[in-house]
């Protein structure tokens, strides 16, 4: 397999594993909703090209994978990235990634007599109010995701997965807003963001 001969099924199969550095047949299902047992076929072929390794049932990036999707995407979203409309939405989300970035620091750390100390969530109203704004926050990139979605609709799986992740903390499971074991939201904003940036040739800018 050569570095722009990635099929549509390929790159997002390969895109979900490198940007979770490991993953199940199932979480990469989980996140392209694509089937398992085709998601398992694509990482064998993925594994025999040398993109992938498979070891006790989780594929791990290889060397090559980076620079394959990387490749493979300059070719498949040429038309995106001159996509002037989309370029403005994405100048806007740097400020509210700074923004969601804040309120992370906001949930892990609280302000005790001018100093940052651990936050122990035992202040309800504090943690409603920055679940609050990641709500706020998220609801931002709703004509982000829309334009993504009108040039590759495998984007609509992002608020899917927000509204998803939203709700169950909603529904008491606070472990969810930054967990970085479980599908957080910390993890999606991360992961749409590494994604985001790869979709357009962008570099971190923080």
């Amino acid at each position: 397999m050569t570095a722009l001969s990635l099929s549509r099924m390929d790159y997002d199969v390969l895109n979900v594993v490198v940007l979770k550095k490991m993953a199940t047949a199932d979480a990469v299902t989980a996140v392209s909703g694509v089937d398992p047992t085709v998601v398992s076929d694509v990482l064998a072929a993925l594994a025999d090209h040398g993109l992938v390794v498979v070891a006790g049932g989780s594929a791990l990036p290889t060397d090559g994978a980076e620079s394959a999707l990387a490749a493979t995407a300059a070719d498949r979203y040429a038309a995106l990235r001159d996509d002037d409309a989309v370029a403005g939405l994405v100048d806007r989300f740097e400020t509210t990634n700074a923004q969601f970035l804040t309120a992370m620091s906001s949930w892990q750390q609280v302000d005790m007599g001018g100093r940052k100390v651990a936050n122990d969530h035992s202040a309800p109203d504090y943690d409603a109010k920055v679940i609050d704004r990641l709500h706020k926050l998220v609801t931002r990139l709703g004509p982000l995701f829309e334009a993504l979605a009108g040039h590759d609709p495998r984007f609509a799986r992002y608020p899917e997965r927000f509204d998803a992740v939203l709700a169950a903390i909603d529904a008491g499971d606070h472990d969810l807003v930054s967990s970085p074991t479980r599908d957080s939201v910390h993890n999606i904003w991360f992961e749409f963001h590494e994604d985001l940036l790869r979709t357009l040739g962008r570099e971190r800018t923080e």
